[in-house]
């Protein structure tokens, strides 16, 4: 994702920009479209039921889970570079991670893919930022998919998808576990012709070296562990909606519901999920019962409390990292 470097902070390049203005417009009108399919009486009534104390367990919710995923994403480097801590204050490092949410919807997240850019100016190596995510990405796939596993207790329509995708995650695990991929990349980058190829191929190399040794036994069960807590939070959340608005559902479904909503999302390929997200959890909540106007107004209140939520943060930190005068490294081509 190529950025351009400002003083004043990240600036998207117009290409960049474009896609962001279509995608906040696509939303824009994609909740509209939900909340007028709701009724507005139905979402405000629906909105308001949660009351003001209900909006900030709902928020609370949604910091705990950045929270702890911030500690595995920390706990992370750490494990990549043993004097981090040194050089990085600890909540200068969670500005830097808040930020990265300000890019959550670009395409495949990897605007967030920024704090490599922040870090970089602490002497962070790229191939360590970027393996890090990867395997938060992975790891939250897996996760989810965990999560989704309990709709085997009450979708059977869904059963087939989620064994598929848990299946081909448990592939790709012991695939990236393996030494042997990076050493075949790079007899590809030593034996190709090709000088950008090669570069490539290298750079790839040193992100799977830096992915395995996160995905070894001990640093993997600790970053499921705390990826756990974080999305179980997150489902509580969900569960806690429906029961306000008098809806009450199993915990184990309503916790289906919103890991499948979100596995939908992911695999869509949309920035954020959006769209998609929304549609599964509406179709899903249907299914399980509740009328109409419920089962679309929840799911603008549960993507507000978290998506929208987590993209304010983003671009609330990228302003405070601004006015100290921390702008991204511009030295923005990877590094082995």
């Amino acid at each position: 994702m190529s950025l351009n470097l400002t003083s004043a902070g990240l600036k998207l390049n117009s290409k960049q920009k474009r896609i962001l203005s279509l995608m906040l417009l696509f939303s824009a009108i994609l909740y509209l479209g939900f909340a007028l399919a709701a009724g507005k009486e139905s979402l405000f009534n629906a909105a308001a039921a949660l009351g003001g104390t209900g909006w900030l367990f709902l928020l609370a919710c949604s910091l705990g889970n950045y929270l702890l995923r911030f500690l595995r994403w920390q706990y992370y480097l750490r494990r990549l570079d043993k004097n981090l801590s040194r050089r990085l204050p600890a909540l200068l490092h969670l500005d830097y991670y808040l930020a990265g949410f300000a890019l959550t919807m670009t395409p495949a997240k990897a605007g967030e893919t920024v704090r490599s850019l922040y870090l970089k100016n602490h002497g962070v190596r790229f191939n360590h930022s970027l393996a890090s995510f990867f395997c938060e990405r992975f790891q939250d796939l897996i996760i989810i998919t965990l999560l989704a596993s309990l709709a085997l207790l009450n979708f059977a329509d869904y059963r087939n998808f989620v064994f598929i995708i848990a299946l081909v995650l448990l592939i790709l695990l012991s695939t990236l576990r393996s030494k042997k991929i990076p050493r075949l990349l790079r007899y590809l980058a030593s034996t190709w012709r090709i000088s950008r190829l090669s570069k490539i191929l290298e750079h790839l190399a040193g992100l799977l070296d830096s992915a395995h040794m996160l995905l070894q036994l001990r640093p993997l069960s600790t970053g499921m562990l705390l990826g756990l807590l974080a999305w179980s939070v997150q489902g509580l959340a969900f569960y806690f909606i429906l029961a306000t608005l008098d809806s009450p559902l199993p915990l184990t479904m309503a916790l289906a519901i919103y890991a499948i909503s979100l596995l939908a999302g992911a695999l869509s390929f949309i920035p954020g999920g959006i769209g998609a997200t929304e549609a599964v959890m509406y179709l899903l909540l249907s299914q399980a019962g509740l009328e109409y106007g419920q089962a679309l107004a929840i799911p603008i209140i549960s993507r507000v409390s978290t998506l929208w939520f987590a993209v304010l943060l983003g671009l609330l930190a990228s302003l405070i990292l601004s006015l100290r005068g921390i702008t991204p490294s511009d030295k923005a081509k990877p590094q082995g």
